[in-house]
């Protein structure tokens, strides 16, 4: 990428710069990111020499470091995906209506939702039930029978919406319940499109596990191979990470569990006898973005490398769709206090900003006010207002990852995709992913990490504004 006489430039450059600094500066500690990866004080051209220009490549090109899409946002811009569902499915409606007049929009125009229900709703218990006492229509909408979900999509034109039914392991039957209401209004399930989240082996980073992994893992087949079949346009599959980096993970974790999760469920299809060209391409990733900028950039970068390469060479897939890791960016609402809670918007804003440079397909930004409670109606436009002024007020969007070529980002992008590596290969010693849950090496070392972060919070080696 550099000539032989910059690069030695370069490098005298960054060695008389050192010295000096050195000299100075004795007692600065050397700074390594969240994952614990050493970080230069400064960077130049010798510190990429080494990495082909193939890997940082194009966007829209293989192995789609830069981004899936040749013109990205300036062809169409990211989905703002504002996670949204309390109380009953009126109120749901309500906020839902409430997020479309504010212009919460998908690709070329089309509406998009993304729905929550509440925890009973998720464990499968009716609203009436005494367990449920105190837990309706909390963090999401209540949801017990067909009627429900009637009243939630009445009116709606479902066959240009996009609907993400972000509802765990309940989309086993959230998804048919959904496919009916449609027909009954006229749209059949193969003009159908969303997602459905398919997470059943989302114990590995949560304390509520519903199914034994191996049991799970059966499932999300299923669920893959009809909507193949039955919905062509419909997303089978969303790979989740933020829940075990909201536990604690660190970037590498987050990124080396998810990938070992994506290979499990490609080869169970496989083994299952479903075409990896045919179901890959309805594949998805929903990515935890927190406040170490640079870092949660890089790591999205090298996750778009990685997946392309690992169907590509691991899985042998052909379809240049299947390469593509097309990601929803949920901005991290551990990043978020309690305290001082709106300090919360410059996070969010921050946040952000930083998932629109990163390339993401889609973005939700928390609310400023979730460390206390369900957003409002003001706090709930306000993070639309967040990614409106992101896409129309800056110039982020001119250029397809405008960040590329920086000496700093594309080193740090090599360090996280060769240490998520690292971790897939341990993982791998062991048996894979399915196997690392059932012994439950992976909690372990979310509960550990989880630790040693806060940790540095409460002896204040950690900065956290408002809090210490």
């Amino acid at each position: 990428m550099f000539s032989e006489e910059t690069l030695k430039k370069s490098k005298e450059l960054k060695q008389e710069w050192e010295t000096k600094v050195t000299r100075r500066y004795r007692e600065i500690r050397p700074a390594q990111t969240l994952s614990g990866l050493p970080i230069n004080p400064v960077y130049t051209p010798d510190d990429i020499a080494h990495i082909d220009f193939e890997e940082i490549g194009i966007p829209g090109a293989y192995p789609y470091t830069r981004g899936i899409y040749p013109l990205h946002y300036q062809y169409q811009p990211w989905m703002m995906q504002q996670i949204h569902g309390y109380g009953l499915p009126e109120d749901t409606r309500q906020r839902m209506d409430l997020l479309k007049k504010g212009g919460m929009e998908g690709y070329f125009g089309n509406l998009v939702y993304n729905l929550v229900l509440d925890h009973p709703s998720q464990c499968g218990i009716d609203c009436d039930d005494p367990r449920a006492h105190g837990l309706v229509g909390v963090c999401g909408m209540s949801f017990g029978s067909l009627r429900d979900m009637e009243i939630l999509v009445e009116g709606l034109d479902l066959d240009k919406c996009n609907m993400s039914l972000i509802t765990g392991d309940t989309c086993y039957y959230l998804l048919p319940t959904f496919i009916v209401a449609a027909e009954k209004q006229g749209t059949p399930r193969d003009k159908l499109r969303g997602n459905s989240m398919n997470w059943p082996l989302k114990g590995f980073c949560m304390p509520n596990p519903v199914f034994p992994p191996r049991s799970g893992l059966k499932l999300m087949v299923q669920l893959i191979r009809f909507c193949t079949k039955e919905m062509p346009t419909w997303n089978t599959t969303n790979f989740i990470s933020y829940l075990a980096r909201e536990a604690g993970a660190n970037p590498v974790q987050e990124l080396a569990f998810i990938m070992q999760w994506a290979i499990a469920t490609i080869q169970a299809c496989v083994d299952a006898g479903l075409d990896v060209d045919a179901f890959a391409p309805r594949f998805g990733f929903q990515i935890s973005l927190g406040m170490h900028f640079f870092e949660d950039i890089a790591k999205i970068r090298a996750l778009r490398r990685m997946y392309s390469k690992i169907l590509k060479d691991r899985f042998g897939a052909t379809n240049p769709k299947a390469f593509y890791a097309r990601m929803h960016v949920h901005t991290s609402g551990g990043a978020y206090t309690a305290q001082q809670p709106m300090n919360n918007i410059a996070r969010g804003a921050i946040l952000a900003l930083a998932a629109a440079m990163a390339g993401t397909n889609s973005m939700n930004v928390c609310a400023y006010d979730e460390a206390l409670g369900i957003p409002t109606e003001e706090s709930h436009l306000l993070t639309l207002r967040t990614q409106q002024i992101v896409l129309h007020e800056t110039d982020v969007t001119c250029v397809g990852d405008p960040l590329a070529g920086s000496y700093y980002l594309e080193d740090l992008t090599e360090k996280i995709e060769k240490a998520a590596n690292g971790l897939i290969d341990k993982m791998d010693e062991v048996g894979g992913f399915v196997e690392a849950v059932e012994k439950g090496s992976l909690q372990g070392l979310i509960a550990e990490e989880s630790y040693r972060a806060n940790e540095e919070i409460r002896k204040g080696e950690r900065i956290h504004v408002g809090v210490n």
